[in-house]
């Protein structure tokens, strides 16, 4: 749905009076710009972000959460007749732009965050972002990471909690076998999860 610049207003300030934090799902250009302009906290996709958005989240703060995943299970589907040719039409072109909201975002100077609109894909493969994120989005394994753990948990409000291993933090920790830093796709692969210092079998 679309809202008008006071509806949006509205929203953004309800939700400040209740201490929440707002996201938006937007892929088009003028639906980003008017939700950031509003005050939103994130964009989630911003598949056809522009100059214009993209400076205007910059100026604002607003994060950029590209959900890759997302996109990567539209293609999956593609051509398979399970979406409607009005969908199939709009899947496609989405599609074409994978990554390159991204790294505008990047260049711009905005924010990324880690997220992947689980659900639109099968459950289990988040962690799948990662690679897409590096190989689509330019974003060196690094950046990624700290995507989803010490950006996440600012964007949160909860970097004095969780988001890195410090004393006084959540015991939150994953083990894989490998250097995620040399290859991001080891991350796939979790061979040890421990959460809030408990170790989950």
């Amino acid at each position: 749905g679309h809202f008008s610049q006071a509806e949006l207003e509205s929203i953004m300030a309800t939700a400040r009076s209740l201490g929440l934090k707002v996201m938006a799902h937007a892929h088009g250009a003028r639906g980003i710009e008017s939700t950031v302009l509003a005050g939103v906290d994130t964009i989630e996709h911003g598949t056809f972000a522009a100059e214009a958005a993209l400076k205007a989240m910059k100026a604002k703060g607003t994060y950029m959460v590209p959900t890759l995943m997302a996109l990567e299970g539209v293609r999956a589907r593609l051509g398979k007749g399970v979406y409607t040719p009005t969908v199939e039409a709009k899947g496609r072109e989405a599609v074409a732009q994978m990554g390159k909201a991204l790294k505008a975002a990047r260049a711009e100077g905005v924010t990324i965050a880690f997220g992947t609109d689980a659900g639109v894909f099968e459950h289990g493969r988040n962690a799948g972002e990662f690679a897409l994120m590096v190989d689509w989005g330019g974003m060196s394994p690094r950046d990624a990471l700290a995507s989803a753990t010490t950006i996440a948990a600012k964007l949160l409000d909860k970097q004095d909690e969780i988001g890195r291993i410090a004393p006084g933090y959540s015991a939150d920790i994953i083990a894989v076998d490998g250097d995620p830093l040399r290859d991001v796709r080891t991350l796939e692969k979790v061979g040890f999860v421990m959460a809030r210092g408990r170790i989950i079998d």
